[in-house]
């Protein structure tokens, strides 16, 4: 996918926060979809330029770099700044299939693991998400920028906020930061037969843990949307000694109960019941629901937009586009 301007502002932020970015490894080597005056822009917002003579030097360093990523992040503060990859097509300093688990000597080496749309290619998600936090220090970090929803032919899969809550958590040695979630991405069009990319964005969205707030947070939607994760490494625990499991059927193994959204209150309860034994299951499952349209006209609104980014149990805005 490449690396947008949104996504290196969320870098500039954890700089920002005091995130040391040290020895990097990238998954892959990352494209960039921003131009050096920008990303001297985002460094200057992440406290990393000051001043009209500094911003020129860094501007012209962004600009002579082929790497030009690369660059950016040890204007950020990296030190060191590899690429891992399967092949050594682009150059990759570590080359290694991330479907299989990392050597040892790998291990405990990095300050900051990047994936700017990697994981979503890689067949054995497991292998692979277990070998970028294996990748990392005890006090080191993990990004993420991957797709949620509306990338279906991308890659191999896309990602929920529950999977990363889940995956990275006190049980494998991580604490999740935060657990953005935007529509972000690049539309292709032309003009004049000239081919042009133009940015797709929304607002950035803090996304709930679906465990604090005891429901499933969902996100219907019909735009490319992508999550950003920014993960803690707080102990150097071997991950998943046990497998992750959804949150919510983890409540109802046990309390021993299943939850179920046609859960009906008493007078309900008997209304339904009534329904049931005056008319067929067919009648009340397809004709009824039908029927009932005319007394709810907006039930569709409501429902979808209780799975949007209007929920704020679930969803809290972070910051406006900045487009």
């Amino acid at each position: 996918m490449g690396m947008t301007i949104e996504s290196c502002r969320f870098l500039g932020e954890a700089r920002l926060a005091g995130v040391a970015f040290g020895r990097v490894l990238t998954l892959g080597r990352q494209s960039l979809w921003v131009s050096p005056e920008r990303l001297v822009e985002l460094a200057r917002e992440a406290g990393a330029v000051s001043g009209s003579n500094q911003a020129a030097r860094a501007g012209e360093a962004l600009r002579s770099d082929e790497r030009r990523f690369e660059a950016f992040l040890r204007l950020l503060g990296a030190t060191e700044v590899l690429a891992c990859d399967a092949s050594p097509y682009e150059g990759a300093e570590v080359i290694h299939d991330l479907n299989q688990p990392i050597p040892a000597d790998l291990a405990g080496q990095f300050d900051l693991v990047l994936d700017g749309g990697t994981l979503e290619h890689v067949f054995h998600f497991p292998t692979a998400i277990s070998n970028c936090m294996k990748l990392l220090r005890v006090g080191g970090r993990l990004l993420l920028f991957t797709p949620a929803n509306n990338y279906c032919g991308h890659g191999f899969y896309q990602f929920s906020p529950e999977l990363f809550y889940r995956v990275l958590g006190p049980d494998n040695g991580f604490q999740i930061e935060r657990l953005h979630a935007m529509v972000d991405t690049a539309g292709f069009s032309s003009l004049f037969g000239v081919k042009y990319a133009f940015p797709i964005r929304s607002r950035r969205f803090a996304v709930a843990d679906p465990l604090s707030v005891g429901e499933r947070v969902l996100l219907v939607n019909p735009s490319p949307t992508l999550l950003f994760v920014q993960a803690r490494r707080v102990a150097a625990v071997e991950p998943f000694r046990a497998w992750p499991q959804q949150s919510d059927y983890v409540s109802q193994w046990q309390e021993g109960t299943s939850v179920h959204p046609l859960t009906q209150s008493s007078r309900g309860g008997r209304l339904i019941g009534w329904l049931r034994r005056r008319f067929s299951e067919r009648f009340c499952r397809e004709t009824l629901p039908r029927l009932a349209w005319f007394l709810d006209p907006l039930r569709q609104r409501r429902f979808l937009r209780a799975a949007s980014f209007s929920n704020r149990r679930h969803y809290q805005p972070v910051s406006p586009p900045q487009l």
